[in-house]
């Protein structure tokens, strides 16, 4: 380090005292974590480099501000970090706050160095009006920042631990919002990481000052309730006595603690339960060298107490999400429970101090962590939903589940069975119509726990129920949800608005393409399927575009109608000449009619020269894979006999007067009495005709029904219409 002066012992220390005191922290700090010389020296020149670049800048406090940088590369030096991390810490403040650019640093100390200074400057670099938006736009940049480099995040959460030390000086009010988004993010991200110091600090401090009286009321509780130091004394001195005389002497450290304040008062808050009926509100230690130790220890400790039933977790055969490992137990001390941890060095070194740290949480290069997966997958939501989502993933606990293979899935608590098929694949989410858990079937809003073998059910012609957002809890499900029905929503306007486009080009006299031409400029667009989509919503009035129309067929030449079908020609052996795609003309004194198809949207319709489809009689529908939809006359010989070859490519279509269409609909519904008629009743309501029908149980145990109907509505309104019946669970309108 630089030479300083030592501190002065005036009453009232300078700003030189404050940066010689802070300057001594590191240095301190760093001479623990052996760091080599030329390490050293590159430190040394950051420093002296920051305490340049800050001159003259105070904190509210009045402090040097650079004592602020200072101390958070001392904090950062105590997690174990590498020189390059704890010096982008010192100058991590450097590009925001002062003359100092990104080039600079980087020519001075290395593109490492300034890689992480540039990481923590784009997360602080965020300013609005509005908290909720300005808090989100910070963390979708910290988490961003965590999944490229985690290092980044270390500096900002040392960054926030240093501001809660030192947070007196801040209005009350400000001071308790960092507290609660301190509570609802950044410690519980300390410990996703794996800082368990860290988390306790930055808990406590930001206890503290969100909730102040909260935070004294239990404070004063356990200063009166001095038995339990009692206890935690008298665990210790009997296990390390019984340790002594059976498990080698020496070879082992034990400590204890009385659990932190935010997690006492977060734990009796939930349940309502008294402070001492918690499993670890004392909690005893013991490292040992390796895990054989570690096994032989806890045998130890069950034989000198009685543990207590189902709470022992193993760890170390099983890490947690965060790479945490260790033995934990309880055991009944005189009447009072007494949690126990017993771990290696290296196990307790990483859960102090972070063993994701520094890239070692990556499951594989460039790979995340599913819990980090999960929240860059909220990134998109809007503000409020993002926030709430991110709180409740980093402070919910993780669960494990199984697939059939016995893959092994992490999932948040409380994730149901639905999560867990979106977590598998997005297609199989979509299609999930029921599930098995260890072998036996489930309704999909059953909430999964840690050890489950999941199966999932899957059926091509379902698909997501909006209902299933009740219960989803992971982002991926629920966006994938929402999406899969706005898709189905905007194909339902597109079929709505192609039968209104049909309808108009056939009363007007005009090329396709010069009618088309027409609609779109005056619709503003460049795509018919847009334009159809936009008709079918309501967005565009459908009377303007018939003045489009009208326009053009003044102003243009006189065409043939290119749309009308030529006459009908004898059958004969060979194929028979087709026109153009577009809709039956309507004989003369007849209401508008055009041909439907059920659950098809987008598909041209070809109309053949070898007969006749006639409005109001029987037509038949033929799939070609080069001409979308062939319309036959119902007695047409030649479809008869292309239908003898190939029953198959048979689809079903309908005469439906203008502004009426024949869909397809498909409903999951409960098993109930009476629910065909419910059914039977909205859709009569909703003026439909029904044209067929059909109903059967399905494995999942619901019943699943399908009608062909023409209704004049669209087919949006019907669908939301039919979810609103009780009993109906989701309803797909085509």
């Amino acid at each position: 380090m630089s030479p300083v002066a030592p501190v002065s012992a005036s009453p009232t220390p300078t700003p030189e005292d404050y940066v010689a005191a802070a300057v001594h922290d590191l240095d301190q700090a760093v001479s623990e974590a052996g760091w080599d010389e030329n390490s050293q020296q590159e430190l040394r020149k950051a420093v002296d480099y920051g305490i340049r670049a800050h001159t003259g800048q105070n904190r509210k406090s009045g402090e040097p501000y650079i004592t602020h940088p200072l101390a958070v590369a001392t904090i950062v030096t105590g997690l174990g970090a590498p020189p390059a991390t704890v010096i982008a810490a010192v100058l991590h403040d450097t590009v925001e706050d002062t003359e100092v650019t990104l080039k600079d640093v980087e020519s001075r100390f290395g593109p490492q160095v300034a890689l992480l200074v540039d990481g923590a400057t784009k997360v602080a670099a965020v300013r609005g009006d509005d908290p909720d938006r300005v808090e989100a736009a910070r963390l979708r940049k910290l988490f961003v920042a965590l999944a490229a480099d985690p290092r980044v995040v270390t500096i900002k959460l040392a960054d926030r631990l240093h501001n809660l030390r030192t947070i007196g000086s801040l209005p009350a009010a400000k001071a308790a919002r960092i507290g609660r988004e301190t509570l609802a993010i950044h410690g519980p991200l300390a410990h996703r990481l794996g800082f368990a110091l860290m988390k306790s600090e930055l808990e406590d401090r930001a206890f503290a000052v969100a909730y102040p009286d909260e935070f004294l009321e239990l404070r004063a509780e356990l200063l009166n309730r001095p038995h339990l130091e009692e206890t935690l004394t008298e665990a210790m001195s009997r296990l390390q006595a019984h340790l002594d005389a059976f498990g080698g002497g020496g070879e082992h450290e034990i400590s204890g603690r009385i659990k932190h304040l935010w997690s006492i008062y977060r734990k009796t808050a939930a349940s309502g339960r008294d402070l001492e009926s918690l499993h670890d509100l004392i909690g005893v230690r013991v490292v040992v060298p390796d895990v054989e130790d570690c096994y032989r220890v806890l045998g130890l400790v069950h034989a000198l107490w009685e543990p207590v039933p189902d709470r022992f977790k193993d760890y170390i055969a099983r890490p947690k999400f965060n790479a945490y490992r260790s033995l934990h137990t309880t055991v009944l001390l005189t009447g009072r429970m007494v949690e126990v941890q017993v771990r290696t060095r290296q196990m307790h070194t990483d859960a102090e101090h972070g063993s994701a740290a520094h890239h070692a949480y990556k499951q594989g290069e460039g790979v995340e962590p599913q819990w980090l997966s999960r929240v860059l997958a909220w990134h998109d939501a809007d503000d409020s939903e993002y926030l709430s989502a991110i709180a409740g993933e980093l402070t919910s606990e993780e669960i494990w589940v199984l697939t059939p293979r016995g893959d092994v899935l992490s999932l948040p608590a409380g994730a149901s069975v639905v999560d867990f098929a979106y977590a598998v694949h997005s297609q199989i989410g979509d299609r999930c119509s029921g599930a098995r858990v260890n072998g036996a079937l489930v309704p999909l809003n059953t909430r999964l726990i840690s050890g489950y073998t999941v199966e999932i059910i899957t059926r091509r012609t379902t698909g997501p129920s909006l209902d299933w957002l009740q219960w989803t809890v992971t982002a991926r499900a629920r966006q994938r949800i929402r999406a899969w029905h706005t898709r189905a929503r905007r194909d339902n306007d597109r079929a709505n608005g192609e039968a209104v486009l049909v309808t108009l080009l056939s009363r007007r006299r005009l090329p396709r393409a010069q009618a088309e031409n027409a609609l779109l400029r005056a619709a503003g667009l460049d795509s018919l399927d847009t334009l159809a989509e936009e008709v079918g919503a309501g967005r565009i009035d459908v009377t303007m575009l018939g003045n489009a129309l009208s326009t053009a067929a003044l102003t243009a030449p006189y065409a043939p109608n290119v749309h009308s079908p030529a006459p009908p020609q004898p059958v004969g052996p060979g194929p028979s000449p087709e026109l153009p795609p577009g809709p039956a003309p309507t004989p003369a004194g007849s209401p508008i009619m055009h041909v439907s198809a059920p659950g098809l949207s987008g598909v041209t319709l070809t109309w053949p020269g070898c007969c006749h489809a006639v409005p109001g009689q029987p037509v038949l529908g033929i799939l070609s894979r080069t001409r979308g939809i062939v319309v036959h006359a119902a007695d047409c010989p030649q479809a008869l006999a292309s239908l003898a070859r190939d029953p198959d490519r048979a689809t079903r279509l309908s005469w439906v007067r203008a502004g009426s269409q024949l869909s397809l609909i498909q409903l999951v519904c409960e098993n109930n009495p009476g629910m065909l008629a419910r059914v039977t009743v909205a859709l009569v309501e909703g003026g439909c005709d029904i044209e067929t029908s059909t109903s059967y149980i399905g494995p999942d145990g619901a019943g699943h029904q399908t009608y062909e109907v023409i209704h004049t509505g669209s087919r949006a309104d019907l669908a939301n219409q039919l979810r609103e019946v009780p009993g109906v669970r989701s309803a797909l309108v085509r």
